[in-house]
């Protein structure tokens, strides 16, 4: 297993960590305690840096191989097929 997998992987288990806590926080905050409400938000801003940086990783992944990105590819296949 190469460094990109390696990375992704440890970026994935962040997100399953982070939505986790996001749901624990979201728990909370309904019954009340309103301090959670802080914590699901740094838990969403954490999702979110994770998979900016896997989506970073695959980019990087794709030019080393003078691959154009897939995600590009199956974006504009999307919005083709879109009626």
């Amino acid at each position: 297993m190469n460094r990109y997998d390696k990375d992704m992987m440890h970026n994935r288990e962040l997100i399953y960590d982070a939505k986790g806590q996001l749901h624990k926080a979201d728990k909370k905050y309904k019954k009340g305690d309103k301090g959670a409400k802080q914590e699901m938000i740094h838990d969403r801003e954490l999702i979110y840096d994770a998979k900016g940086e896997i989506h970073r990783i695959d980019e990087q992944k794709h030019e080393a191989h003078g691959h154009e990105a897939s995600a590009h590819k199956i974006l504009k296949h999307s919005r083709k097929n879109r009626s």
